[in-house]
């Protein structure tokens, strides 16, 4: 991971640590840290941050952010259809299969370039936005 990427990891796992609850699934290894993001409107909101490659993911459900403000946040909308558009073949990343709503739901993806937008895209999820 670049630096950067790094820096950006260590804040989303602080902040998630802080202020969601782990995942029944609990984490998995080093590559995905599996949360559920309170938010007053909605309850429980399934949220899991991945590192892959140099980058770090952030998975959230879509029904958390409006579709605007999620792109504005540089959001990729990703339908729950794609999950198995291959027969037998899981179309995202084998971390989101042990949650109840990301495994199959409709999901923004984020690919947070700063700590800014970590910290607007978190508070996004958790309604403080």
């Amino acid at each position: 991971m670049t630096p950067q990427a790094e820096l950006i990891k260590k804040q989303a796992t602080a902040r998630l640590d802080k202020e969601a609850a782990v995942h029944r699934s609990s984490h998995q290894n080093v590559h995905a840290r599996r949360y559920i993001m309170p938010n007053p409107a909605l309850g429980g909101v399934e949220i899991v941050i991945i590192v892959k490659g140099s980058n770090l993911q952030l998975w959230c459900e879509a029904r958390a952010i409006d579709g605007l403000a999620a792109r504005v946040l540089g959001g990729e909308g990703r339908p729950g259809t794609e999950t198995y558009s291959e027969p037998r073949k899981y179309g995202r990343h084998s971390a989101l299969k042990t949650m109840d709503r990301l495994h199959r739901g409709d999901a923004w993806r984020f690919i947070p370039k700063t700590i800014g937008n970590l910290d607007a895209i978190l508070d996004a999820v958790k309604g403080a936005r």
